[in-house]
């Protein structure tokens, strides 16, 4: 491919660095290590089509980092939704063993990756949608920006009505917008709480 691919991969690693840097300073470490996860996925793609690396080795990795790391950093994103919510609280150590069941699945079995991120992306839409009160965005707000990456996945991916560069780019600039409305979600509009 060529040299050109790299470019929107290293706008997801910019917009990651940025993002995960303003979640840390919230005190957002689930959410924070999430982001780097798309990033580290991203910083490797650039690696390989910036310099052409054709390694199998390397190239095994980045697919990897994307798979899996971007269904555990979509993991992560959830759980930093739950903690950051009054009102899941006792759905945090449940969400956190059914994900530590789901990511060893995910290891062992490489064809369920997908499967897994597109069920995974669906409880985070509905997650954003019903149970984050501490956000004063509307609800369905809320669920179209967590649904940005869900939608790009299943419409954008390898869109066969586009060119393949273009659908490449598209993709991975709207990976970048989604972890931005991720951001965005998980640091505000804070909404008022009456005790």
């Amino acid at each position: 491919m060529p040299t050109h691919y790299a470019s929107s991969e290293l706008l997801i690693f910019l917009v990651a660095l940025w993002t995960a840097r303003a979640l840390w300073q919230q005190n957002m470490g689930h959410g924070s290590l999430g982001t780097l996860l798309f990033g580290t996925a991203a910083a490797l793609g650039a690696i390989k089509f910036g310099l052409g690396v054709k390694h199998e080795s390397f190239i095994a990795l980045h697919q990897f980092a994307s798979q899996f790391g971007g269904l555990v950093g979509l993991m992560l994103f959830t759980d930093q939704f739950i903690t950051s919510s009054n009102i899941m609280e006792k759905w945090v150590l449940r969400h956190r063993g059914v994900a530590a069941l789901v990511a060893l699945v995910a290891f062992a079995f490489p064809y369920a990756r997908v499967p897994l991120f597109l069920i995974w992306s669906l409880g985070l839409i509905l997650l954003c949608a019903t149970s984050t009160p501490q956000n004063a965005l509307a609800a369905p707000i809320k669920a179209a920006m967590a649904a940005i990456m869900l939608l790009n996945v299943l419409v954008l991916r390898q869109a066969a009505w586009l060119t393949p560069a273009v659908s490449w780019h598209v993709f991975h600039i709207v990976v970048a917008v989604w972890l931005l409305a991720i951001c965005a979600l998980l640091t505000g509009p804070r909404a008022h709480v009456v005790d």
